[in-house]
């Protein structure tokens, strides 16, 4: 993705297709599809063979992030605000404390994390709960969840992360980093959360059946 509002198609030949009137501001992708959030407030998405279409538009607001979920679900953010839209029916949303910092979908069901200053709120989009705030003092930048669903984790404006066990909020404390973490991601099995903020890759277990608390 570009400044200039472009995404590049790999394969035989690289190619180059403008999608936003502006930055691409986040992006997300199943293997089927590319979901971009541009400065334009346009919600996009482009396909392997070069075409495009329009999921959404907010006129005036920047789509700061995006994410896919089960079903060909998506969700994206302007300011405050998180948006979920179904693949049928209509749009859903709900607003945060502060700006939305991350999105992520839970592995099963259609469950959402956004997170935000002060904590995370899960939300059920199409549930009458009240949504649940995992709360911790900080900016929370970005989210994760486990792929087991077990554990929800965020990146920080410190240099730290911060996790809880989705079940009961039990808190995991993870930091020690001389940088703040930009980028992280579990192994396929799970096992493992590798994550940046160091010389070298920085790998926490989440093997273990009680992972109440872990720190460095």
């Amino acid at each position: 993705m570009g400044a200039e509002g472009a995404v590049y198609l790999g394969g035989a030949e690289t190619r180059t297709v403008t999608v936003h009137d502006g930055a691409v501001l986040d992006t997300a992708s199943d293997g089927k599809r590319l979901v971009t959030g541009g400065d334009d407030g346009q919600v996009m998405e482009t396909r392997a063979d070069g075409s495009t279409r329009v999921l959404a538009g907010q006129k005036g607001r920047w789509i700061d992030r995006v994410a896919l979920g089960p079903d060909g679900v998506v969700a994206w953010s302007a300011g405050k605000t998180a948006h979920v839209m179904p693949a049928k029916g209509e749009p859903k949303s709900l607003d945060v404390p502060s700006t939305v910092g991350g999105l992520a979908f839970a592995p099963k069901g259609l469950r959402l994390a956004i997170a935000h200053y002060g904590g995370v709120t899960l939300w059920f989009p199409n549930a009458a709960a009240k949504p649940e705030l995992f709360g911790w003092k900080g900016s929370h930048l970005g989210v994760i969840f486990s792929p087991d669903g077990r554990f929800l984790v965020t990146t920080m404006q410190e240099p730290a992360l911060h996790g809880w066990r989705v079940v009961d909020g039990a808190h995991m404390r993870m930091s020690g980093y001389p940088s703040r973490v930009k980028s992280f991601a579990f192994t396929a099995d799970g096992k493992w959360l590798a994550t940046s903020g160091s010389g070298e890759a920085i790998l926490w277990p989440f093997q273990a059946k009680d992972l109440s608390l872990i720190h460095i």
